[in-house]
């Protein structure tokens, strides 16, 4: 054995908020055959008992624990780690992971005996599904052609050539290989760093990292065993990132405390990313807070999509102030990056706070994550009018026990914003009346920003190559040939009609059946590109004729009282297509009442399609086609915030009026 100056291995441990976890990941490393390691542990500001806890560990002269005063981010620790490593080769041991006795060993052991190989990994064995998987594999499970989670372990023969080549190109596998399954050498350290969050928040720095390794020639290798446990739990860094359900954006700036006015570079593999530092330039710049010539409005509840539309408030003379639901929807109400909001914590101190405040208007708002809080705030009697703004869904209340809350706040609430005159319609049957029309005002919930309506059009494609080109921007409902098979038959109609589909922002039919797969592939039609961001939506997106809605039959025969919530919904791209001055692709639904239709027939800005040939004929009047395109162009302030916003601040002011004269 080497001294404990020089030990053989480097043993990386990045450690935040996990003293639960810690001493099980502790007594794996002591539990080792091999004992020629140094362990870092590098604390990233951790805010509970991690300290204590680690206490009588560090009497162990190979246990070094450096602790920094705020949370940097998992790539500046692992770089810090780095940077003191003192050993011959690198393993990483996160505090909620666990080694068997077994897996340093062997690692060492194939990096000693294969001088030409860099990067060693074990197998890991860890949850699937709810379970522990009996399962054993050496990285992400992927699905096969029943769409069952297959582990890479199972597949025979040419499985390291596999694995190796879904490291190089497959963005979505994510964190294969994981942290606690490796360890490499350090010839390429000088080359290959972890990136600090100052350049980026993903759920990719591994695989990323990996990746970084084989584009400069190093060989990977299998150690032909399982000898560690990746923990999955729902404060692992990679879940917070990838959880949108359970806040993304905002739940990971909550649970690391990033400061407010700190921009970041949001890069998930899954969801929606944006990066701050370039979205929100133009309003990061140091400025004043405004003069305090409008109201004061306290948000309660979450934003959606579009969340700097709030920006418009500030810019029109009004003051904000924020108490937002944990369960922020979508990644998206990243408020912190930029504006004057005044955020309170949603601690006990949060009334005496509002008090402190003393707001003009409660605009609790949008969708049904935020109602829990909503109620809570309407509970605490504080004397404030509320205008609640609901998007959706009513129908996701009913599954998840909120319909007694959303008829509770609807009552309640001093005012009601819907988001279009047939979820009103629905709401009155749904309550046999008990909304009054003089307390409601109708406006969508995802509007935009003036400032992405820019006017850099681009020059039509179509224009260029003589074909059609359409586009679709997030998830392609009813173009996913998961959903149905009648999906399938209207994908396949659309590439006989020779129709090219641009999709943005992932691989959508990645686990569609493999025939499927081929034919888009054979088509030539289908093609897939990055999410694009509000600054480029005018140049990107204008260059197509028209963009995909939600295509779906609706089934409520003309009457509201069938209605499901597609047929009253109105979905957040809505305003990323009129932005680009694109019409809307959607299905022929005239039997029925749905809003989106009733929307597209009343600005006259849809094409109505039951089949691909029917497009195609549409896409090819061109005289038409332009009438379309100039309409939605001009009609683009309807689905402008800043527009929309005097109507808005009226309603806010008659129900402050009301409660006043009351």
């Amino acid at each position: 054995m080497q001294t404990a100056q020089t030990p053989r291995v480097s043993i990386l441990m990045p450690t935040y908020r996990q003293s639960p976890f810690i001493r099980r990941a502790l007594e794996g490393l002591r539990a080792q055959r091999f004992q020629d390691w140094e362990l870092i542990i590098l604390d990233d500001g951790s805010d509970d008992d991690t300290q204590q806890v680690l206490q009588p560990y560090l009497n162990e002269p190979r246990i070094r624990y450096h602790r920094l005063d705020r949370n940097s981010g998992l790539g500046h620790a692992l770089g810090l780690a780095t940077s003191m490593a003192r050993g011959q080769y690198i393993a990483y041991l996160p505090s909620d992971d666990v080694y068997y006795p077994e897996h340093l060993e062997q690692l060492a052991a194939l990096l000693d005996a294969s001088p030409d190989v860099y990067l060693a990994y074990g197998g890991v064995h860890w949850t699937v599904r709810s379970a522990y998987s009996d399962q054993i594999g050496r990285g992400q499970y992927w699905t096969n052609d029943r769409h069952e989670p297959t582990l890479l372990g199972s597949v025979p023969e040419n499985a390291e050539a596999d694995v190796l080549e879904r490291v190089r190109d497959q963005p979505e596998d994510n964190n294969l290989l994981a942290l606690v399954q490796v360890m490499h050498r350090r010839t390429l350290e000088s080359t290959q760093h972890w990136p600090p969050r100052s350049e980026v928040v993903s759920d990719r720095l591994e695989a990323n990292f990996w990746r970084g390794l084989l584009s400069q020639g190093a060989r990977f290798a299998y150690s032909g065993a399982v000898s560690c446990e990746r923990v999955l739990h729902t404060e692992n860094h990679s879940n917070l990132i990838l959880n949108v359900l359970q806040g993304g954006l905002s739940r990971y700036r909550e649970h690391y405390g990033i400061a407010q006015g700190e921009a970041l570079n949001w890069q998930p593999s899954r969801g929606f990313p944006v990066d701050e530092r370039v979205a929100y330039a133009r309003w990061r710049t140091p400025r004043p807070p405004p003069a305090r010539t409008g109201l004061k409005i306290l948000l309660v509840g979450e934003l959606g999509f579009n969340a700097e539309r709030i920006l418009a408030f500030e810019e029109q003379g009004h003051t904000l102030s924020a108490l937002w639901s944990r369960a922020e929807i979508w990644d998206m109400a990243s408020t912190t990056a930029y504006g004057h909001i005044e955020n309170i914590p949603a601690d006990s101190r949060w009334r005496q706070r509002v008090r402190e405040i003393q707001p003009d208007i409660i605009y609790a708002l949008l969708n049904w994550q935020a109602l829990p809080l909503i109620d809570t705030v309407l509970d605490a009697q504080l004397g404030i009018p509320m205008a609640f703004h609901f998007k959706e869904a009513p129908f996701f209340c009913y599954q998840r026990g909120l319909w007694p809350t959303l008829m509770r706040v609807l009552s309640q609430s001093d005012g009601q914003i819907l988001i279009n005159e047939e979820s009103f319609e629905w709401y009155q049957y749904a309550t046999d009346g008990m909304l009054q029309r003089d307390n409601v005002l109708i406006l969508d919930g995802d509007l935009v920003k003036r400032e992405w309506m820019t006017d850099e059009w681009a020059p039509k494609l179509s224009d260029q190559d003589g074909q059609l080109h359409t586009v679709c921007t997030g998830r392609p409902l009813g173009l996913d040939p998961r959903e149905s098979p009648k999906a399938s038959e209207f994908v396949m109609s659309i590439l006989q009609a020779g129709i090219h589909v641009h999709l943005y922002g992932g691989a959508f039919f990645q686990n569609a059946p493999r025939e499927f797969l081929d034919q888009l592939r054979a088509s030539g039609l289908v093609h897939t590109h990055p999410p694009v961001g509000p600054a480029d939506w005018v140049r990107v997106l204008s260059q197509y004729d028209a963009a995909w809605c939600h295509i779906f039959t609706s089934s409520n025969q003309g009457e509201l009282r069938r209605a499901d919530w597609i047929d009253l919904n109105l979905p957040a791209r809505l305003g990323t297509y009129a932005s680009a001055g694109l019409p809307w692709i959607l299905r022929d639904n005239s039997h029925s009442r749905v809003a989106l239709d009733a929307l597209a027939r009343r600005l006259d800005v849809g094409i109505f399609v039951n089949n691909g040939a029917d497009l195609a004929r549409q896409l090819r009047d061109r005289p038409r086609l332009q009438q379309l395109s100039r309409n939605m162009r001009e009609t683009r302030s309807a689905f402008c915030f800043d527009d929309q916003l005097p109507p808005l601040v009226d309603f806010f002011h008659r129900l402050i009026a009301r409660r006043r004269g009351a």
